[in-house]
């Protein structure tokens, strides 16, 4: 999720993926997910963190070398596809159906079919149509009651369950958390007032104080180089330089939201797990880490239960 600020126009937008008709306070989940994974490249939810991809493909890989001839597979919130096209290409006949609630890319994979605009909470297949489900940082955004009464609908008894779910003191979450803060640092009332009534010499005290905030951050950076050669022009074009700006960064805001919201802290993992272990019977909840030791996500495996 990167942005980056326009040249003219009023800013524009942020990121040419980011291009949203709503306002900020209109912009839903759907809409920005719908925009983040149309942005041109973007395979992974985990954008920006390289270092973890060696160690999700091999996890996803080994998933997939595991599963029974001709498997079925239910990939809860495939974003563009990445782990249905690892599984698929670590065992060619199994078929992985990816679901996703936003608008998401088609694939041309025979072995994948990637469904866009649809929930979890309300899955279209038939009862015990899939032998496995996976789940890579989406599972954890659903109404679990819910998602968990579909899933279990849908899984053959003995079915495997195999997630990775945000944990809240890995370095995504981390990551994610220092990122919402600076854009809610930017967008707060004084930076907006100083720059929207004209006033330079305030917006330079709030710009600076955002920098010493958040001193890594290229946006931060950004914003600080390009808007006080904007603060003297007239009214409406400062109004709506900064209409503009919220527009295009309010995608990112929403997602950022979202995560921080979801993500389950050590503390809160045995409460979210209580829908799941209704219908399943579930493994020790583990930790998937990167070499260094820093953690990816919490690993939530099982089977369904019998019916």
């Amino acid at each position: 999720m990167t942005a980056g600020l326009a040249s003219h126009a009023e800013c524009g937008a942020m990121s040419t993926a980011l291009q949203l008709t709503s306002s900020p306070a209109r912009v839903t989940a759907r809409d920005a997910w719908t925009a983040f994974w149309q942005e041109p490249g973007q395979s992974r939810c985990v954008s920006g963190a390289n270092g973890i991809w060696q160690v999700l493909d091999e996890f996803w890989s080994s998933f997939g070398r595991s599963l029974s001839a001709n498997a079925r597979v239910l990939d809860l919130g495939c974003g563009a596809g990445a782990v249905a096209r690892r599984v698929a290409s670590s065992r060619p006949d199994v078929f992985v159906t990816g679901i996703d609630f936003a608008r998401i890319p088609l694939t041309l994979l025979p072995q994948v079919e990637l469904l866009s605009e649809t929930a979890m909470e309300s899955l279209p297949f038939e009862d015990r149509s899939f032998g496995a489900a996976v789940s890579q940082f989406g599972f954890e955004y659903a109404d679990l009651d819910e998602a968990t009464l579909e899933l279990a609908r849908v899984l053959a008894p003995g079915a495997q369950l195999q997630m990775l779910v945000h944990h809240a003191e890995s370095s995504i979450v981390t990551s994610n958390r220092d990122r919402l803060a600076a854009l809610q640092s930017f967008l707060s009332p004084a930076v907006r007032n100083a720059f929207c009534e004209g006033d330079a010499p305030a917006l330079q005290v709030q710009l600076s104080a955002l920098v010493h905030r958040h001193p890594s951050d290229a946006l931060v950076a950004e914003l600080r180089r390009s808007l006080p050669s904007r603060v003297g022009r007239p009214p409406r074009e400062r109004n709506a330089i900064w209409t503009a700006i919220e527009d295009a960064l309010a995608p990112e805001r929403c997602l950022a939201e979202s995560l921080d919201a979801s993500c389950v802290a050590p503390a809160g993992l045995d409460r979210w797990l209580m829908p799941l272990r209704g219908a399943f019977g579930l493994a020790e909840p583990a930790i998937l880490r990167e070499p260094d030791g820093s953690i990816i996500g919490w690993h939530i495996g099982g089977c369904r239960n019998p019916a």
